[in-house]
């Protein structure tokens, strides 16, 4: 493999990994559930404004400490397809990263795009989408979205509660224990639905929203430069004895 491309992966997975520490906890199949809701405190997953984002601690299995920061990016159009974007900073304390742009198609929430960008570096990485589900097959599952979890539908049983931000600002809550012992607690008032994590067992945070705001923030990668990017070329590990 090129020594660039080789490069270009593994700042990828880097940042994926990070990332996907947070959202193992919280995401899973993305189906939309269309049940009734039992009360009007928690009615699914916020459809934001474009510049809408969120700020998460996610801490990993040592204690480490990472700041998530995503960003709403809105609604546009490819090729006819209706489609919305998600740009996430798997951690804002570290400079040197990668940011990571994923858009979807609105009807089925399946990918179309992505890119990436190195913070410090002015090169646009379109990824090759078919690749990066090949390397990491439950990518789709774990990334931020606008569309409501089927495991945070209105078919559990949710408890409420508000949640007050390190900056002040304070919100209503959804909370239910999932499948892994996770209390997880969710808010219809912010971008991407999630809140709060804890570990019961031991009673520890895995992640917790730090801030967020419903409009005003900027992308590092604009909607044209990764609409217009075309992917470079890696073979599949399929293809590479062909």
């Amino acid at each position: 493999m090129n020594p660039k491309y080789k490069k270009i992966i593994i700042i990828l997975a880097s940042a994926l990994l990070i990332g996907l520490l947070l959202f193992v906890f919280f995401f899973s199949k993305r189906d939309k559930i269309k049940l009734g809701w039992d009360s009007d405190i928690y009615t699914g997953f916020l459809l934001p404004e474009k510049g809408a984002w969120s700020e998460l601690i996610v801490y990993d299995e040592e204690g480490n400490e990472s700041l998530q920061r995503s960003i709403y990016l809105g609604e546009s159009s490819l090729e006819g397809v209706r489609i919305y974007g998600v740009e996430t900073d798997p951690n804002a304390y570290n400079n040197s990263g990668s940011v990571l742009q994923v858009w979807y198609d609105y009807t089925n929430d399946e990918i179309v795009k992505m890119a990436s960008k190195e913070k410090q570096g002015q090169d646009i990485i379109c990824v090759n989408v078919p690749l990066m589900e090949t390397l990491f097959p439950t990518l789709t599952a774990y990334l931020p979205t606008i569309v409501t979890p089927a495991k945070y539908s209105s078919i559990n049983r949710y408890t409420y509660d508000t949640y007050t931000t390190e900056t002040g600002k304070t919100i209503q809550t959804a909370k239910f224990v999932d499948d892994y012992e996770t209390e997880i607690w969710l808010s219809t008032e912010i971008p991407f639905g999630i809140v709060k994590g804890v570990y019961l067992p031991n009673n520890i945070i895995v992640a917790y929203l730090r801030d967020f705001g419903l409009f005003g923030a900027t992308p590092l990668i604009s909607e044209t430069q990764a609409i217009n990017c075309q992917p470079i070329t890696i073979k599949l590990p399929s293809e590479l004895s062909e």
